[in-house]
């Protein structure tokens, strides 16, 4: 097949990107493979994939998204490929659209809030137009890709999209990087001194680009109630943790709490951690999660998160049913911290477990398959999501 394969940004260092990324690299084993993006980091050195760049206003940020996606219209002739994949709407014309998440859901959750904030997000331009953007771009006749199930059920439920059109695909993740250690000890005595917590405490990981839509005041706040538990907690992130940090000197754990700042090699801090803790609000998979479940790390996570429909409770992880309850976040470490060594090592065999069925390789071969129908039904002038 002929694929053209669209988005902002290919690299290995984001989420939607690293999609891109991942599944060109694989496709172009056996396929011809144009990739549309605006900038391309950590390509392979010799790949067959061809790079088509595509310029884009970056500034003011409300416009990268309209721009780009004019940019790759003037360039893709859609009749010169058997399919066009495209993420999130950054290709109107596509065959396949993957859904990384539902805007109109959250947007939905913001304006059923209290205060000016949710009066405002009705008429608050960004808002506006990427509601109507997302509306129009998944509407059609194409084939929409989900990555969780909880994004399948926003799209029917806030888009109105039809159930026939929606594909459940979840995100891959590289086992291959992400795999135990040999020793939980050594992987942890690698890390910088500053960066782990004493021998006799367990060391619990949280990571995330945006610190407080990802469940680090709740946290923090839970771990304040276990301020004598034998636990140490480093975070990782590009975030501004000046905040963070002075909310653990207030709640008296300062000295508990470790910040490292953004790490673009995430695996060691998984493979030292004896849990990964991921109180998050909304999540519409987290490769984290998976990330840390296939290093054999336990994972304490929201039950609502996509990444957590891979897991199960009590097996390889804990799930929280309210994130935002510091109380139930605590009661979920607590529990952690009470299993002794062989029980912790079972929940991580687990973990692996959970995950090594979805690996990039593995979740490329769905995507090749459902590319090949939707080719075929094309030529057959049929729906694009017909089945067989």
């Amino acid at each position: 097949m002929r694929l053209a394969m669209v988005g902002r940004y290919y690299n290995r260092q984001g989420g939607v990107s690293r999609v891109l990324a991942e599944l060109s690299d694989r496709a172009v084993v056996d396929h011809d493979v144009d990739v549309y993006a605006h900038e391309v980091l950590d390509a392979a050195p010799g790949t067959k994939v061809r790079f088509v760049e595509v310029p884009m206003r970056e500034r003011p940020s409300i416009l990268q998204l309209p721009t780009f996606a004019r940019g790759v219209q003037r360039r893709l002739v859609p009749a010169d490929y058997d399919i066009v994949h495209s993420h999130d709407g950054q290709a109107r014309r596509a065959d396949v659209q993957t859904a990384h998440s539902c805007y109109a859901a959250w947007l939905d959750d913001v304006r059923r809030g209290a205060g000016v904030k949710g009066l405002l997000s009705r008429v608050y331009p960004r808002h506006v137009l990427t509601d109507r953007w997302e509306r129009a771009a998944l509407g059609g006749d194409q084939v929409v890709v989900a990555i969780s199930r909880v994004v399948a059920h926003e799209l029917e439920t806030f888009l109105g999209i039809d159930p026939a059109r929606i594909r459940v695909i979840h995100n891959g993740v590289d086992i291959d990087t992400f795999t135990p250690p040999p020793s939980r000890a050594a992987a942890r005595a690698a890390l910088p001194p500053d960066e782990r917590p004493a021998d006799d405490e367990a060391m619990l990981l949280f990571a995330g680009m945006y610190f407080r839509r990802k469940g680090l005041e709740p946290l923090l706040r839970a771990l304040a109630g276990l301020r004598d538990a034998p636990w140490g907690l480093t975070v990782v992130g590009g975030d501004d943790a000046a905040p963070f940090r002075a909310l653990a000197d207030e709640l008296g754990i300062g000295a508990k709490v470790r910040f490292t700042g953004h790490r673009p090699r995430i695996a060691p801090y998984f493979q030292a951690a004896d849990a990964f803790v991921f109180p998050t609000a909304y999540e519409p998979f987290g490769l984290v999660i998976t990330e840390a479940l296939a290093c054999g790390t336990p994972v304490i996570t929201t039950a609502t998160a996509g990444g957590a429909e891979l897991m199960q409770e009590g097996r390889d992880g804990l799930l929280l049913r309210d994130p935002h309850d510091p109380a139930e976040i605590r009661a979920a470490v607590e529990r952690f911290l009470a299993l002794d060594d062989d029980a912790r090592a079972r929940m991580g065999a687990a973990a692996r477990e959970a995950v090594v069925a979805t690996s990039w390789d593995a979740q490329w071969k769905k995507y090749e398959t459902l590319f090949g129908e939707v080719a075929e039904n094309k030529r057959a002038a049929r729906p694009l999501w017909a089945t067989a």
